[in-house]
C-alpha cells in the first residue's frame, strides 16, 4: 500500500500512475491519495485545486480522473477493482462528496456540476441479496451516470443504475436508485419522483442579494440551459458501456480524453411519453 499527502510525492506511487498538470498550477491541501494495488491511474489536469480530500484506490485497472476546474475539490472516494470516477471540467462541490465504485462500474459526471454538501454516490449495496424462491441474486450493481448541468441537493444519495440527464435537479435528500431522470426535469424524495417537467436552473446565488436582485431575475430569456436532442446526443449508457470495454487503466484514460462525445446535447435524455387514457384530462 501506498500513501502521499504531498503534491511533491505524486511521481513515487509505484506501479501506478498520476499523470498531472503543472505542479505549480495544482492545490493540493490536506488531502491524501492512497493506491492499493497496482497498474491503476490518477489523473489531476492543471488548475486543479484540493482541499481536505481523500482518493483511494483498491485493486487493479482503476481511474480517476478530475478534470480542470475553476472550483475547489472536496471527495472522498474509492475505486475498487477496474472501475472508474469521472468529474468533467468546473464542478463546483459545496462540501465533501463521496463516492465508491465496486464490481466493474463506473461513476460519470459530466461538465459543470452543482452539488451541495453530503451528497453521496454508489454502484453497488454492497452485499449480496437473493429471492428466497428462485434463489436467484436481486441486486446487481451498476453505474451511476451524471450528464452536464446537474444539480445535486444537499443530502441528495444516487444509488447503482442512477442516471441523470444534463440540465436536471435532484432535490436536497432525495434518494435514486435506478432511476432515469430525463433533461431539464426536477426530481425529489424518497423514492425520488418527477416534480416538474421542463425546468432549468443557473448558476447565480441568491443567499446576498437584495430586494432590487431578487425583483430584477424574476425572468431569464436565455435558452443556455435548456437541452434537446441532436446530432450530437448520445446515451449515458453507451460511454458507460464503452469504459466498460477497456481492458486497462491506460486504454479508460485514452477514451475518456478523445472518445467522449462533444456538444451541448451530448448527454439529453428525453422525457418519457405518457399515454392519454379514456379518462385523462
Amino acid at each position: 500500500m501506498i500513501t502521499i499527502t504531498d503534491k511533491t510525492q505524486f511521481d513515487d506511487v509505484g506501479e501506478n500512475k498520476i499523470i498531472h498538470g503543472d505542479i505549480n498550477n495544482i492545490e493540493f491541501e490536506q488531502s491524501s491519495i492512497t493506491f492499493n494495488g497496482s497498474n491503476n491511474i490518477i489523473v489531476i489536469e492543471n488548475g486543479v485545486k484540493m482541499k481536505n480530500c481523500m482518493l483511494k484506490i483498491n485493486g487493479e485497472n482503476t481511474l480517476f480522473y478530475l478534470s480542470e476546474s475553476k472550483h475547489w475539490y472536496y471527495l472522498d472516494i474509492t475505486g475498487n477493482n477496474n472501475t472508474s470516477i469521472y468529474f468533467g471540467k468546473n464542478c463546483f462541490l459545496n462540501g465533501r462528496l463521496v463516492a465508491v465504485t465496486s464490481e466493474r462500474q463506473n461513476i460519470f459526471i459530466g461538465n459543470d456540476g452543482l452539488f451541495s454538501y453530503g451528497i453521496t454516490l454508489r454502484t453497488a449495496d454492497p452485499h449480496l441479496v437473493f429471492d428466497c424462491e428462485t434463489k436467484q441474486r436481486i441486486n446487481h450493481s451498476a453505474s451511476v451516470l451524471l450528464g452536464d448541468h446537474v444539480w445535486l441537493g444537499q443530502g441528495a444519495m444516487l444509488l447503482k443504475g442512477t442516471q441523470i440527464g444534463s440540465g436536471s435537479i435532484i432535490g436536497a435528500a432525495a434518494v435514486c436508485a435506478g432511476k432515469k431522470v430525463p433533461s431539464n426535469a426536477s426530481y425529489a424524495g424518497n423514492p425520488a419522483k418527477l416534480i416538474k417537467q421542463g425546468v432549468f436552473f443557473t448558476n447565480k446565488c441568491v443567499h446576498q442579494w437584495t430586494e432590487e436582485m431578487t425583483a430584477e431575475n424574476e425572468i431569464d430569456n436565455s435558452d443556455k440551459w435548456i437541452y434537446s436532442h441532436d446530432k450530437n446526443t448520445v446515451s449515458l449508457a453507451s460511454v458507460d458501456e464503452a469504459i466498460k470495454r477497456c481492458k486497462s487503466a491506460e486504454e479508460k484514460l485514452e477514451y475518456l480524453q478523445n472518445g467522449l462525445p462533444k456538444g451541448k446535447n451530448r448527454f439529453y435524455i428525453e422525457p418519457k411519453k405518457t399515454k392519454k387514457g379514456l379518462f385523462s384530462r
